[in-house]
């Protein structure tokens, strides 16, 4: 990646972290401290990764690492509502191969450098679907919300 975004914490901010980030090119930027919502992505998959490992671990909690390849693999080819892909098929551009189906492929080419052309049509494909997925899913969540909300007439003088 160009940059990682990373909370303020001692674990990422330090010289050996700052020493790779210089050494493979990528620029590192901090949070804005107790402020969650600058790096919502990941907080928002640190929930649901939270979530779904305490389904899994024992009451002692020092089991879940045995269930976190599960988990991330079930997230990873897990269609999601916002783009309506998985998140496999948006980083990868082609459907993954199943441990259930390990030889379906959608790809047929008879030349190797077709199959490259191949995955980045489906790719550039796909984030276009998944871009007006999340379009639309915006415009459904925007008029649920508007749904409820009042609209208050204020006159001039009124005291707000």
């Amino acid at each position: 990646p160009d940059t990682i975004i990373t909370d303020q914490g001692t674990h990422f901010k330090n010289e050996l972290l700052q020493a790779i980030s210089h050494l493979v090119g990528c620029k590192q930027i901090f949070s804005t401290p107790y402020h969650p919502q600058t790096n919502g992505q990941t907080e928002r998959w640190n929930s649901t990764f939270v979530t779904q490992i305490a389904k899994y671990c024992n009451t002692d909690l020092n089991n879940w690492d045995t269930f976190l390849p599960s988990i991330v693999y079930a997230y990873n080819n897990g269609i999601h509502s916002s783009t309506g892909l998985s998140p496999y098929q948006l980083a990868f551009g082609r459907r993954p191969r199943h441990p259930f189906n390990p030889h379906a492929t959608t790809f047929v080419f008879n030349k190797p450098h077709d199959y490259w052309t191949q995955v980045m049509q489906y790719r550039n494909t796909a984030l276009k679907q998944a871009k007006q997925h999340i379009i639309h899913q915006q415009e459904l969540s925007k008029t649920r919300f508007d749904k409820n909300r009042s609209h208050p007439n204020f006159v001039l003088g009124d005291l707000v």
